[in-house]
């Protein structure tokens, strides 16, 4: 797949059974994380921006929020702006992250549940993932953790998205 066609805005209209969709796997995950530290590292140099925020997230209305405390935030945005491509790469990331994490748990819970060959082993299943049933769904906290270089790590609730446990 073409990165830089993918995310680049276009103004003829597209056709969405022709495009491909981007999964929330850990692969492209971290294909397009790489990708795009390989392009804030460049970007960063280019506009003399000596270090990355920190950490990147995104509000309920899926704006970009930096460090309250980041000196270069202003350079920052206006080198997104000027690069709509890296933004859009940067929501994607974690927006397929904020996936793949939301999946996880329920996945377990199919899987022990499909697993399960008896009523008690079925209970058991649905007593451990109670939690999933509920009305109160708990949402990961997904950042993207930029090394001052660049380096793009995504984590949720603090740790690297990969690394999570979900069972209880």
């Amino acid at each position: 797949m073409d990165i830089d066609a993918y995310f680049t805005a276009t103004t003829e209209p597209a056709d969405l059974d022709s495009i491909p969709l981007l999964a929330p796997t850990p692969e492209n995950i971290d294909a397009l994380s790489k990708y795009a530290s390989e392009k804030l590292k460049k970007l960063l140099q280019d506009y003399d921006i000596p270090n990355a925020p920190e950490t990147i997230i995104y509000d309920v209305t899926g704006q970009i929020q930096l460090p309250k405390d980041y000196a270069y935030a202003d350079e920052f945005k206006q080198m997104l702006n000027d690069n709509p491509s890296l933004e859009r790469e940067l929501s994607t990331i974690n927006a397929l992250t904020s996936y793949f994490v939301a999946m996880q748990p329920s996945l377990e819970f199919s899987m022990a549940y499909m697993a399960a060959t008896s009523d008690a082993q079925r209970a058991a299943a649905l007593a451990k993932y109670s939690y999933l049933f509920s009305n109160t769904p708990h949402y990961a906290s997904i950042a993207l953790s930029i090394s001052a270089d660049g380096t793009i790590t995504p984590t949720a609730d603090g740790k690297f998205y990969n690394e999570l446990s979900y069972k209880s």
